[in-house]
């Protein structure tokens, strides 16, 4: 009968993998990568020759993997970039938006468009960019149609 239960709970990776050399994350990077690749060559018999442009068709299409995601990166960062120096450029200016009525509006469809105007007095970053007109309506940047 076994009386070691200190493993009860853990997984395949918690015990057969060392604390120093697992990551914090799932995503896999370059030196993981090659870190598996190592393990695959000690683990060849060097009686059979391996074939080699496998690894180095794998570490060519990782490593064009790992630059599209920073291109990706870098695109989604300046378009937020971009999208931010709009808005900021709106302040002072007067704007109409077409804001979709909230629920419970009385004498509206829920969703149907509203027609707000105003002169953007600050813009506020969040989640999504939004616009405090001089009326005191804060409406999402996206709404707007026209500035005056």
């Amino acid at each position: 009968m076994v009386n070691n239960v200190s493993n009860f709970g853990k997984t395949l990776e918690d015990v057969s993998i060392p604390v120093a050399q697992r990551t914090s994350t799932r995503d896999l990077g370059q030196q993981d990568f090659l870190k598996i690749m190592i393990e695959q060559l000690k683990g060849q018999n060097p009686l059979e020759g391996g074939d080699s442009s496998d690894f180095f068709n794998q570490m060519v299409q990782f490593q064009s993997l790992e630059a599209m995601q920073a291109m990706t990166k870098a695109i989604t960062q300046l378009t937020e970039v971009s999208s931010l120096a709009n808005a900021a450029s709106l302040v002072g200016k007067g704007v109409l938006a077409m804001v979709p009525a909230p629920a419970g509006t009385p004498g509206m469809i829920p969703g149907q468009p509203q027609e707000v105007a105003g002169t953007v007095v600050s813009v506020m970053f969040g989640n999504e960019v939004t616009l405090l007109l001089d009326n005191g309506r804060v409406i999402p940047a996206d709404t707007i149609v026209s500035v005056g």
